[in-house]
């Protein structure tokens, strides 16, 4: 369902000051996330693994060794919590976990090939998802809001 979308300067009667929740973009930021959510949790289900292992599943096989100090920052998520994901992984045969060569401060994952195997089929049944999700958008279009989502986030870490 598509909404038009007006500004209150387009309303000769209107209140400025109300709210209009389909002229807030975070408010389509966190309904685009939540129904996303759902739609992936029910596929990944398909294959016993949520969308928080899949998240470091992804980053993982992205960064074929990943710090866990890494995948916290990319998941957005807390270190506690990414190394008991991380735990839990490497205890399903996902992931291998060593201490980095470099740095013996650090814990690096990398994937197992049943840990490929796994991303594989994620892949699948993600594609699944945002195929549905981008239809009849255009790369231009998409490329343009990956842009303005980018700008946001920068803002806000300011």
């Amino acid at each position: 369902m598509l909404v038009e979308h007006n500004t209150a300067s387009e309303r000769p009667d209107s209140h400025e000051s109300r709210f209009h929740k389909e002229e807030f973009p975070f408010f389509w930021v966190v309904n685009v996330y939540a129904k996303y959510t759902q739609q992936m949790e029910v596929e990944l289900k398909k294959i016993d693994i949520d969308l928080s292992r899949f998240r470091v599943l992804m980053l993982v096989h992205q960064y074929h060794r990943a710090s866990i100090s890494r995948i916290t920052e990319y998941a957005v998520s807390k270190m506690p919590t990414v190394t008991k994901i991380v735990g839990r992984l490497r205890d399903d045969g996902l992931l291998t976990t060593h201490v980095s060569a470099s740095d013996g401060r650090v814990t690096e994952a990398e994937l197992t090939p049943a840990g490929e195997a796994k991303v594989a089929q994620a892949q699948v049944l993600s594609k699944k998802v945002f195929t549905k999700a981008f239809k009849g958008i255009t790369p231009a279009q998409e490329k343009k809001m990956n842009h303005v989502l980018s700008l946001l986030l920068h803002n806000l870490d300011d």
